[in-house]
């Protein structure tokens, strides 16, 4: 388990992705940056600073177990540049989800005391069944089928889903151009978006996105598609890979909570309201995904407003 801490901010984007409805430009060869250098352009801690504290909260199990523990723990990504990405030299981690999960905290707990359990997409679920966890936030896109299994609170972020395709290719320049490929993408919601845009698409599936552009790469499939905050950091330092300006569908992230404690979903919904509406919302995206995406930051969607949510 890793404390969610600040990371520093220095110098000015050089690549972007997509998301939350902002059009990609992405590097061209010999322009990429590293994933190194474009996390340090993230910095939530001044977002985090601001955030409020919630008053008069309620006890419910999860909340006891945090105001036992003293802290947040929660499930979440370990290499999710503009979201999730760990420093491994300070053990920092540094995104618009690590500085969700510390002002879910801070509104909790009056302290931004928020610890990360690597959690991944099979795992998520269990984790949270089990306590291991009090809350999953990890660009964990909400839908029907894992509605049944968690409740969510949100969505707190609509992303879309991008196309990455090598950077001589011409042939592909949207979703329609997928049909009859092999197109590297994930189980789940990634492949589920993939054949509703792509009907006759051949998924080929992986575990992580930098195994997608991997494959990608060594030419083993034609493209790579998954929700465009998880395709930031494994595409950054890759000049021979482009993301295509076009994005398709709709990936609504919430946060991830134990089916049998709805009224902590409930005070979860209420801080999401709160930071949506004191500007917190937008302060903590400019200073972590949006130093990556192009564009204004979107604005936040209602909570309650998916299927599942």
């Amino acid at each position: 388990m890793t404390a969610v801490v600040a990371c520093t901010a220095l110098g000015a984007v050089t690549l972007a992705g997509c998301g939350g409805g902002s059009t990609a430009a992405p590097a061209g060869p010999g322009k990429a940056s590293s994933a190194a250098s474009l996390a340090r352009l993230v910095d939530q801690s001044s977002a985090v600073a601001a955030g409020p504290v919630g008053k008069n909260l309620p006890s419910t199990p999860t909340m006891d177990r945090i105001r036992k523990r003293g802290s947040l723990l929660y499930a979440g990504a370990r290499t999710g540049l503009g979201f999730s990405q760990l420093d491994p030299a300070t053990q920092k981690v540094s995104g618009f989800d690590a500085g969700m999960a510390q002002l879910l905290a801070k509104y909790l707990l009056g302290k931004p005391e928020a610890k990360l359990q690597s959690g991944g997409s099979d795992t998520r679920e269990a984790l949270l069944g089990n306590h291991t966890v009090d809350a999953a936030i990890e660009t964990y896109s909400i839908t029907p089928e894992r509605a049944k299994l968690v409740n969510f609170a949100g969505p707190y972020y609509m992303a879309h889903s991008a196309i990455v395709v090598k950077s001589d290719n011409t042939s592909i320049t949207k979703a329609a151009d997928l049909a009859g490929k092999k197109v590297a993408t994930e189980s789940g919601a990634g492949k589920d978006a993939l054949l509703a845009a792509a009907p006759t698409a051949k998924p080929v599936l992986f575990d992580t996105a930098s195994e997608m552009i991997a494959a990608l790469q060594q030419g083993r499939v034609e493209a790579a598609t998954l929700n465009s905050a998880l395709l930031l950091g494994a595409t950054a330092g890759k000049p021979t890979v482009k993301t295509l300006p076009a994005t398709y569908g709709s990936n609504p992230f919430g946060i991830g909570i134990a089916k049998d404690d709805p009224a902590f979903k409930t005070i979860v919904n209420q801080f999401l309201k709160t930071i949506e509406t004191d500007g917190t919302w937008t302060k903590l995206y400019d200073d972590t995904a949006g130093k990556l995406i192009k564009g204004k930051a979107p604005t936040p969607p209602a909570t309650g407003s998916v299927e599942g949510s």
